[in-house]
């Protein structure tokens, strides 16, 4: 945080409209606890998992984050690279930096899912679906709910208007 300026904070934390969401998936990831196991033996613990033909380290996928760009000069490429190293995987946004193809060369072992925001016609979502393929994506994600910025209170209440949104 001390790191950030105090808009790029407000995006990484915030979320749309008033935040219900934001505040939904908090109070459901703190229903779930831990049933504390004593005197097991732990010499040999093994999270690994399977997801879509490919060993991963953990059961983790980074989220797609539009914009990660603001907090790492390397966007998504940083984001990838450090799946590839810790053996988890990474989903690319389609309005992150610098983009599928330069992601892919970034980090070529990891497993990677690309997300777009549909923005154009059949042709255009044919063509990226191709482009992912060919960069070796391991999967394809399409986000159909909305090509704009979202309306978050936090900006709309200190008058901030993000450069993308301009």
């Amino acid at each position: 945080r001390q790191k950030l300026s105090h808009d790029n904070w407000d995006y990484i934390v915030g979320g749309a409209e008033t935040e219900t969401t934001v505040r939904r998936n908090r109070l459901a990831l703190d229903s779930i606890a831990f049933r504390p196991r004593v005197l097991r033996d732990v010499s040999r613990i093994d999270a690994s998992a399977n997801f879509l033909g490919r060993a991963l380290r953990l059961p983790i996928v980074l989220a797609p984050v539009g914009g990660l760009e603001l907090f790492a000069p390397e966007g998504g490429a940083a984001a990838a690279k450090a799946a590839q190293e810790f053996g988890v995987a990474h989903m690319l946004s389609s309005v992150c930096e610098p983009g599928l193809d330069a992601v892919a060369q970034a980090a070529p072992e990891a497993l990677r899912i690309f997300q777009l925001y549909t923005r154009g016609d059949a042709d255009w979502v044919d063509s990226m679906a191709e482009r992912a393929i060919a960069a070796g994506y391991g999967a394809f994600c399409l986000t159909v709910d909305t090509a704009y910025y979202s309306r978050r209170e936090r900006d709309i209440a200190k008058r901030y208007v993000r450069a993308s949104r301009v």
